[in-house]
């Protein structure tokens, strides 16, 4: 399979890295406007060429990935348009879908939308990495052309494939994404905007502050880029959340300590429950495991299960425990996996309880 990546950033660089792992690749061809990050990748033997233009050497390739901002996508594909075969399938990584589609639509090649669920407030080649896209989910947007080569190559490097429509991966995505990062920046901005001359605000922001807006450091114009391509549902999601924030302001000034607790309880109860079992409608196979609260013992569950190279799509704690299922959720990628997996722990004398 041959590989074309225009974008050879984080996201652009950590993909290529994943890619050259892949037995299935033969050769990726990149092209990025920093010709340093096209000389590194090159002589660190990830890329096998590149170009300082889009040209004809992105002709004859089998897909080729648009790692670039929002704004940028409908440019390059257009460049594409008379250099690729019908056969290449050309697709994205952006956060937004609908306006991209939209914008695409006139434009006469074989696209594919896509979005890897992916953050990181890092920026630049350099700071990619060869396993980001491992156990993510990875979205593509619903087609009538064929996609089965890209559902292959996004498995092989590990991701996990989700199909949505565009209009739901907009809506779904500024709901869970893009006013997340819109809160995280307000929050910083509103230390800003508060702290005293000395910043001691800003000397003791730690803990759950630095962690819940550490979005926010990420790069300004791709989320500049995102708002403006998602205005509706991002506006639509906005007045939700300020009409939620008034009603709690309105509880708390009239000391209403039922609704309040409340709030903080149903949030608590909610994300508790925030491990994947289902993914595309389809239940994954899981079980429940009994351990001791003491140091190590989730990882000795681990290693007994990484021995046998059995595939783990997600682990967690489960905090509420009325039907006495375990204290530990393991979620595998096939039913092989579950059973191999159970049996490993009952012979390891571990009380572990298959999902019904």
């Amino acid at each position: 399979m041959n590989i074309g990546i225009i974008g050879l950033g984080f996201m652009g660089g950590s993909l290529a890295k994943s890619l050259h792992k892949s037995k299935l690749v033969k050769q990726i061809i990149a092209y990025d406007v920093d010709t340093k990050s096209l000389i590194q990748a090159k002589n660190e033997g990830i890329i096998t060429d590149y170009t300082d233009s889009v040209n004809a050497k992105f002709a004859n390739l089998d897909i080729i990935f648009l790692c670039t901002p929002v704004k940028f996508i409908k440019d390059y594909a257009k460049k594409l348009e008379c250099i690729v075969t019908n056969n290449c399938i050309i697709t994205d990584i952006g956060s937004t879908k609908k306006e991209v589609l939209e914008e695409i639509d006139g434009i006469n090649i074989n696209f594919v939308g896509g979005h890897p669920m992916i953050g990181s407030e890092r920026s630049g080649y350099e700071t990619s990495i060869d396993y980001l896209f491992e156990n993510s989910f990875y979205i593509l947007m619903k087609s009538q052309r064929n996609i089965d080569l890209l559902e292959k190559i996004i498995k092989d490097i590990g991701a996990i494939p989700v199909i949505l429509d565009q209009d739901s991966h907009d809506y779904i995505t500024a709901v869970i994404s893009h006013v997340p990062h819109i809160v995280a920046s307000a929050l910083v901005n509103l230390v800003k905007q508060l702290d005293d001359e000395k910043e001691n605000m800003k000397m003791l922001a730690a803990g759950g502050f630095k962690d819940i807006t550490r979005i926010a450091s990420s790069d300004p114009i791709m989320w500049e880029h995102i708002c403006m391509t998602n205005k509706d549902e991002i506006d639509q999601v906005l007045d939700i959340l300020i009409n939620n924030l008034l009603k709690f302001k309105n509880d708390l000034k009239y000391d209403d300590k039922e609704k309040v607790f409340d709030y903080f309880k149903n949030a608590k109860e909610y994300r508790d429950s925030f491990i994947i079992k289902k993914i595309n409608g389809q239940v994954l196979p899981y079980l429940n495991v009994k351990i001791r609260d003491e140091s190590g013992s989730i990882l000795k569950v681990i290693s007994l299960l990484a021995k046998e190279n059995i595939s783990i799509k997600n682990i967690g704690i489960v905090n509420n425990r009325e039907q006495n299922t375990g204290v530990l959720n393991v979620v595998f990628a096939t039913y092989e996996d579950l059973n191999k997996g159970y049996k490993i722990l009952i012979d390891n004398n571990y009380d572990a309880k298959k999902a019904e």
